[in-house]
């Protein structure tokens, strides 16, 4: 027992229970016996140390794990019965029995309530939990229920553990409600998501090569070759076999595929790989502005974007506000083989998730189109060599010419003294200007800094906005997130670009 006592270590406090949350820094000579006696000794030597000297009883063995350079021992802490969400201490020793940390996750003796006095069945519990995650009973099966008690703060609370499998999105959601009130203490969507890979052009073949004269044969497109493709993980699948995760599906998609083992590795030649383009790119992006903040409360897509792959057989794309889904052409070369064509649309999506019908006006239209372009532009130009940095759609407009070929390019000398404001003005060439802007923002500041303020900004802007609204909002973006350390190379490039006035 001597031999297990810690006198020399490191400590993470806990936050509620004034009880440590983890012991390390030390190494204890071997013990003696099984690996769960040891870990019982050394729980009990410790108890004072743990803060667990009335509940060492209820410490009930729960798991053993054998990882290939230790052994870690698990006990469950139970009181009055219940099992207590959460409450564990775990022992960790390395394969010759020395002891070397410790978790404690238990809730001190002072802290247990007397009772538990439960005014909820588990047959309310149930409608509640359902109703909780906007479900109908129909569409779900119970998976099983628990009575427990679940911890809030530096309180237990009784409750009842409910797990629920929706069919429609598959979800599988574990939701623990109140025993008392009836109110949702915690839920979440705890389905393993699947993961697969797929071939898919990053972002086209153009850019592989870095040159497109070898793509093209008597002024046509060819099959292009196999080094332009790389092989890419999937993420976030739902485990169904088609293309549909937590951030976007292809479910609008006539005759989509389906591959059980997840393996998407198409050719250009073949339907699939429309598909699994634009999922891989569309859930590559979502990601990225996760990175930027935009997740949980403050996410910008609260659900799986949709998308028709080929949706039709003229060259055009677009997004649908109101069915708020991506479609993707196959006329020339097929619009969702160029992750370029992919993001541009996609910047109408995410336009459209904080400023509902963003575009409503001419230069709100322009500014769609020139935010578009710029995010394809930003996204991979770091990617590309330097003379394809400032094009999108190098691959979908391989056929029009060009040196290098492009659908459009970021970094054109336009100011918006040439605004075409005629009745018939291209949204798509005013949305050069407006691109411009951005993409010499980027040049002054940075892809980080850029990104995060022209994202930012369009949370203050309306479907009906102008350009002078736009640049005041990225104004206001750089003051919120970074204290205004950018104001004047922004002021600087809008007065150039004859943007204002701004402020």
């Amino acid at each position: 027992m001597e031999s297990l006592r810690v006198r020399a270590y490191k400590t993470v406090p806990g936050q509620y229970y004034g009880t440590p949350k983890e012991l390390w820094g030390f190494r204890l000579r071997p013990g003696r016996g099984k690996p769960v006696s040891i870990a019982r000794a050394f729980v009990n030597a410790n108890a004072a140390l743990l803060g667990v000297e009335g509940i060492r009883r209820r410490l009930g063995l729960a798991r053993i794990i054998e990882s290939p350079g230790a052994r870690h021992v698990l006990f469950q802490q139970r009181h009055v019965g219940l099992r207590v969400h959460r409450a564990y201490v775990t022992v960790h020793m390395d394969r010759g029995n020395r002891v070397y940390m410790a978790k404690n996750r238990a809730i001190p003796a002072d802290l247990l309530p007397g009772t538990a006095r439960y005014k909820i069945t588990v047959t309310s519990a149930i409608r509640r939990a359902i109703r909780s995650i906007k479900a109908k009973a129909a569409d779900t099966k119970v998976l099983g229920t628990e009575r427990l008690w679940f911890p809030v703060e530096a309180h237990l609370r009784p409750a009842i553990r409910v797990r629920v499998q929706r069919n429609v999105p598959r979800e599988e959601w574990i939701i623990h409600v109140d025993g008392r009130t009836g109110k949702t203490l915690s839920k979440y969507d705890n389905l393993a998501l699947a993961t697969g890979r797929a071939r898919v052009f990053d972002p086209n073949p153009v850019v592989a090569l870095g040159d497109w004269k070898p793509l093209l044969r008597n002024g046509r497109p060819i099959r292009p070759p196999a080094e332009t493709y790389r092989e890419a993980r999937l993420g976030s699948l739902k485990g169904t076999g088609y293309l549909e995760g937590r951030r976007v599906s292809t479910r609008p998609t006539r005759k989509r595929v389906r591959r059980p083992d997840h393996r998407f590795l198409f050719e250009s030649t073949e339907s699939g790989f429309d598909e699994a383009m634009v999922y891989f790119h569309v859930d590559r992006a979502i990601r990225y502005l996760e990175s930027l903040g935009y997740r949980g409360r403050r996410a910008i897509f609260r659900g799986p974007l949709g998308v028709d792959a080929h949706g039709t057989r003229d060259d055009n794309s677009w997004y649908s506000p109101g069915l708020r889904r991506l479609t993707f052409g196959t006329g020339g070369v097929d619009d969702a083989e160029d992750a370029e064509i992919i993001l541009h649309e996609f910047g109408h999506a995410l336009q459209d998730a904080i400023c509902p019908d963003f575009g409503q006006s001419d230069e709100a239209a322009a500014m769609g189109e020139g935010f578009g372009d710029y995010l394809a532009a930003s996204f991979f130009a770091d990617r590309k060599p330097p003379r394809f940095r400032p094009t999108v759609g190098s691959w979908d407009a391989i056929a029009d010419g060009g040196d290098p070929p492009c659908m459009r390019r970021v970094d054109e000398n336009l100011t918006f003294e040439g605004f075409d404001h005629s009745p018939n003005a291209d949204e798509h060439e005013n949305g050069k200007i407006w691109s411009a802007a951005l993409w010499e923002i980027r040049r002054a500041v940075g892809r980080d800094v850029a990104d995060a303020v022209i994202i930012e900004s369009h949370f203050q802007l309306d479907g009906f906005t102008r350009f002078a609204r736009g640049a005041r909002a990225i104004l206001d973006a750089d003051r919120n997130l970074y204290g205004g350390r950018h104001l004047a190379r922004l002021r600087r490039i809008f007065q150039d670009l004859g943007i204002g006035p701004v402020g």
